[in-house]
C-alpha cells in the first residue's frame, strides 16, 4: 500500500497528546490520528489490543445494550497501518510532515480519533472550575491546545484540591473527578454502569487485563449503529439526513491497551491467576472505577452492572469454568477497598467546603451549560470569545449603570 493513502503529502500532523509509551498527532481533514514511539514492542502491542478490543466491542455492543436499557457500551478506537521503525517506505514519504522534534523514525499506527468534547462542554467546564475571572476564561479557552479536550472520569476518588484551576491547566485529559462530575451535573450512576459494562468486555470476552486502560468522554460524529428514525412510515422523510453529521454525540471510551496483558481463562490454576491478575490491575489504574468505599451507593450500582455484564458474557460464551471468576474478582476488590481506607490518614472523599468560590475555588453557577449529549460545534471558537467579550460588555453595563445611579442620587440630594 503506498505512503500516500496512509498520510497525504501535502498534511502536516499536529500534536494531540503525549504519554509514557508515544505521542498523538491529529491527521487533519480525516478521522484518523497517530500513535507513535519509541518502544516498537509497546506499540505493537497496542496495536493488537486495541484492535482485539475494538473486535470484542463490535461483537458484544449490541448484545449489552439490549440487557441495559439505556446504558451505552463505552466505545473503543480500531488500529491499522502498523509501521515499524524499518518501514523506509513509509518513513521517507511521512515523516517530515511532523512537527519539528518529531521527526525520527519509531513504531506507529493509525487509529480512529476520539473527537473532543464540544464547545459548550468545554466552556463548562472552564467556568465550574477555573479562576473566575474575564482573562483567565479568555486565555483557558482561545488556546488552541485546550481544543482537544478529553474528560478522564475519575469516579473512584475526590480532587484533591478544590482550589481553581489557572491558565496554567490544560483542558487536555482533563481529570473530572467525583466531586467535580456531581458539580457539573452528570449523571455518575449512567457513568459506572457504563463503565463496569466495558470493563465486563475487556475481562470476559477480549480476556485482557485493562492495565492502565484510559476512559475518557469524548464525542464521535459517527455511531456503531447506523440510525433508523421509529415510526418512518407514518412521518414524511426529512429533506435531508446529512445535517446529522454536524452533530457531536457524547460518549465514554476505552483507550491505551500498550500495558495490557493477556490470560487464559481455561490454563491450570486460572481462578487464582487470572483473579489476582484483574485485581492488580483494577486497583493500580488511576482512579477510574468507583472505590468500595465509603460511596456504597455508586459501588453497588457498579458491581452490579460489572456481574450481571460478566454473567451475560461468560454465559454466551459457554466459559464455565470461568463462571464464579467475576464474584471472586469483586469479593477481593471490596476487601482491598477496606484496607484501603483504613491505612488511609483521612477520608479522601471528605470535604471541608461545599465547593464554592469563595478563595478562588470552585463555582457551583451555569450548571445549565454541562456535559450533554449531542452538543453541536456549529459556531465554531469564535463564539467562544465572542461570549468572554459579551461577559465583558455586561461587567462595563454594569458599572455604567451604577455610576448613573450614584450621580442621580446625588442630584436628588
Amino acid at each position: 500500500m503506498k505512503p500516500d493513502f496512509y498520510l497525504a503529502t501535502n498534511i502536516n500532523c499536529a500534536t494531540l497528546d503525549r504519554g509514557s509509551c508515544g505521542s498523538v498527532f491529529e491527521v487533519p481533514g480525516t478521522t484518523f490520528a497517530i500513535k507513535k514511539g519509541a518502544n516498537t514492542k509497546a506499540i505493537w502491542n497496542d496495536f493488537n489490543l486495541t484492535n482485539h478490543a475494538y473486535n470484542s466491542y463490535l461483537t458484544w455492543a449490541g448484545i449489552l445494550s439490549m440487557n441495559f436499557p439505556g446504558r451505552r457500551v463505552p466505545r473503543v478506537p480500531g488500529a491499522l497501518f502498523f509501521n515499524s521503525p524499518d518501514s523506509a517506505e513509509y518513513w521517507d514519504v511521512v515523516l517530515k510532515r511532523f512537527p519539528q522534534g518529531d521527526r525520527s523514525r519509531a513504531a506507529a499506527f493509525h487509529v480512529d480519533r476520539i473527537l473532543p468534547a464540544p464547545r459548550p462542554t468545554r466552556m463548562s467546564l472552564v467556568r465550574l472550575f477555573y479562576h473566575n475571572d474575564t482573562q483567565t476564561r479568555h486565555n483557558v479557552l482561545s488556546n488552541k491546545a485546550n481544543r482537544d479536550c478529553l474528560i478522564r472520569v475519575y469516579l473512584g476518588s475526590n480532587n484533591p484540591s478544590t482550589q481553581a484551576y489557572d491558565v496554567t491547566a490544560t483542558l487536555r485529559n482533563f481529570p473530572l473527578y467525583l466531586d467535580q462530575a456531581k458539580l457539573v451535573g452528570l449523571d455518575i450512576t449512567a457513568y459506572a454502569e457504563e463503565m463496569a459494562i466495558g470493563l465486563a468486555l475487556l475481562h470476559w470476552q477480549a480476556q485482557i487485563d485493562a492495565a492502565d486502560t484510559e476512559f475518557v468522554i469524548g464525542s464521535s460524529t459517527g455511531t456503531t449503529f447506523r440510525t433508523r428514525y421509529p415510526n418512518h412510515q407514518a412521518r414524511p422523510p426529512p429533506t435531508s439526513t446529512v445535517d446529522d453529521f454536524a452533530r457531536r454525540e457524547i460518549q465514554m471510551w476505552m483507550l491505551d491497551y500498550d500495558k495490557c496483558r493477556e490470560v487464559d481463562l481455561s490454563a491450570k490454576d486460572a481462578a487464582s491467576a487470572v483473579v489476582n491478575q484483574y485485581l492488580v490491575a483494577v486497583t493500580g489504574n488511576d482512579p477510574h472505577f468507583p472505590h468500595p468505599w465509603p460511596d456504597i451507593e455508586l459501588w453497588q450500582r457498579f458491581r452490579a452492572a460489572y456481574l450481571k455484564a460478566s454473567e451475560v458474557i461468560l454465559s454466551v460464551r459457554g466459559v464455565g469454568v470461568a463462571v464464579d471468576f467475576p464474584g471472586m474478582l469483586i469479593e477481593k476488590w471490596e476487601g482491598w477497598g477496606e484496607k484501603d481506607m483504613e491505612a488511609s490518614e483521612f477520608d479522601p472523599f471528605a470535604r471541608d467546603g461545599d465547593g464554592s468560590n469563595e478563595d478562588g475555588g470552585w463555582s457551583n453557577d451555569g450548571l445549565e451549560g454541562g456535559i450533554t449529549d449531542n452538543d453541536s460545534e456549529e459556531g465554531g471558537e469564535e463564539e467562544e470569545e465572542e461570549g468572554e467579550e459579551e461577559e465583558e460588555g455586561d461587567e462595563e453595563e454594569e458599572g455604567d449603570e451604577e455610576e448613573e445611579g450614584d450621580e442621580e442620587e446625588e442630584e436628588d440630594d
